[in-house]
């Protein structure tokens, strides 16, 4: 592993690995921040090229937010509060990740019952009666999948959430 690296040299191979890093998908600037740290550049070197890349226009976590939600709630496999969770989790503050969720929202028609649906037909929990413990199950598969408790409900009526749920 490299020691800690600094200078004009440093800022030309950190700046080349991130434009990399860039080439293969969108990344927020906690990311990049991240990878340049585990090669081993100085604090300073890693400021130096985020504030370069955010001039070249490489680097705005806003629009990073807003493309990466809109991504995932297309695929329709995750609700709201999970795109929620994963945009936090790319380093962006809660209130950046919130604006661009529900900017996304919006920009792609999302339907949280209809993607709620297509979880639950994937898994082959639509279109017939569940017993108490599918029910649960599948209530359990929404809430982790980041859909709302209404649309659980919605799509559920009243699912028990809790995994000892009655045997009928």
């Amino acid at each position: 592993m490299s020691t800690e690296q600094e200078g004009p040299e440093a800022v030309r191979r950190a700046t080349e690995a991130c434009l990399r890093l860039l080439a293969l998908r969108a990344r927020s600037r906690h990311e990049l921040q991240q990878a340049m740290g585990r090669k081993g550049f100085s604090e300073q070197v890693q400021e130096e090229v985020l504030q370069k890349l955010q001039g070249f226009g490489y680097l705005d976590d806003a629009r990073f937010a807003r493309e990466r939600a809109a991504s995932l709630l297309q695929k329709g496999r995750l609700g709201p509060q999970a795109v929620l969770q994963r945009l936090e989790a790319h380093g962006l503050s809660s209130e950046a990740a919130r604006e661009a969720v529900a900017s996304a929202t919006g920009s792609v028609e999302f339907d949280a019952l209809a993607a709620a649906r297509k979880v639950l037909e994937g898994r082959g929990l639509l279109g017939r009666s569940l017993a108490p413990k599918e029910r649960a199950r599948a209530g359990r598969l929404l809430h982790s999948r980041g859909f709302s408790e209404d649309v659980i409900h919605r799509l559920l009526g009243e699912p028990s959430l809790d995994p000892s749920g009655l045997d009928d």
